[in-house]
């Protein structure tokens, strides 16, 4: 099987990478540094001449402040990238899987949203996402989209390491305060490219969310952080006013796997159990 991975050097796609190439397929890996998914003519010229059985793209302009500034630069990425990859894949006849968000279906309900759930995307970043969602659809029929969110794992050293960046926090901070009215799904990197491939096998398509299990505050998240890292820094529980942001970001994010629980193929643990595993692989000696 040979597989394209875009946004490879994520902490989501380097994982996705990992298990790939485990399952012994052939995998072309992007980033940014050798592919401008904005250009049709270089998206086909890198991609084509592999003539992949899946592409997986995981490539997203994720910084969601930046996209209310910039509409442009979210779109070049998250909508025109994805129309390309969405073009290529149809010409290839590939399956297609995109790494959608869990913040496409906005406010409007406290308990977990499920994939029937209406979307209304309150951030461009989601906005764009969802429209991303529709190009994939658009173009291909042997397509997965995967919502998900609220993300963890990958290296010390990668930029959006949640884990690492609040293990540093406290080594700085007398306090650390974290909002206890914002709500998702913390979901393990390496658990959700496990879930992806099962999806791939299964040869199911159409929307499917994928998180790690249960439902955690900002603040629930940040405080098992400190507990399993075994720090000392007390965590304070505050509104998330106190965060103000460009965006406006969901009260709740948290996602029910209903359709891959109804097909028998959910495998996504408790996210306390998967937040554990990667701490001890991480961090202890």
């Amino acid at each position: 099987m040979k597989v394209v991975v875009t946004g490879a050097s994520g902490i989501l796609g380097t994982d996705i990478v990992k298990e790939l190439k485990e399952q012994g397929w052939e995998v072309l890996e992007f980033s940014s540094k050798n592919i401008m998914l904005h250009d049709i003519a270089d998206v086909r010229a890198k991609i084509l001449p592999f003539q992949p059985d899946i592409i997986i793209h995981s490539a997203a302009l994720t910084n969601v402040d930046l996209c209310e500034d910039d509409h442009e630069a979210a779109i070049k990425v998250n909508v025109l990238g994805t129309h390309n990859i969405s073009l290529v894949a149809a010409a290839l006849q590939a399956k297609v899987a995109y790494i959608s968000s869990c913040g496409v279906y906005g406010n409007g309900k406290m308990e977990a949203y499920n994939e029937l759930d209406a979307t209304n995307p309150l951030t461009y970043h989601h906005y764009t996402k969802l429209i991303g969602e529709q190009r994939i659809a658009d173009h291909n029929h042997r397509y997965l989209v995967v919502r998900t969110g609220w993300l963890f794992g990958g290296d010390k050293e990668q930029r959006k390491n949640f884990v690492e960046a609040r293990r540093k926090e406290a080594a700085t901070a007398q306090v650390m305060r974290s909002a206890g009215d914002k709500f998702g799904s913390p979901t393990y990197t390496v658990d959700l490219a496990k879930q992806l491939i099962v999806l791939l096998k299964a040869e199911v398509f159409g929307v499917f969310n994928a998180v790690n299990t249960g439902r955690a505050s900002r603040f629930d998240y940040v405080s098992e952080i400190v507990q399993l890292l075994q720090l000392t820094t007390p965590v304070e529980m505050v509104d998330s006013n106190a965060f103000p942001r460009r965006a406006n970001m969901p009260d709740n994010e948290v996602l029910d796997n209903m359709q891959l629980r109804l097909r028998g193929l959910d495998v996504m643990r408790d996210w306390k159990a998967a937040l554990k595993s990667y701490i001890d692989l991480t961090y202890q000696p």
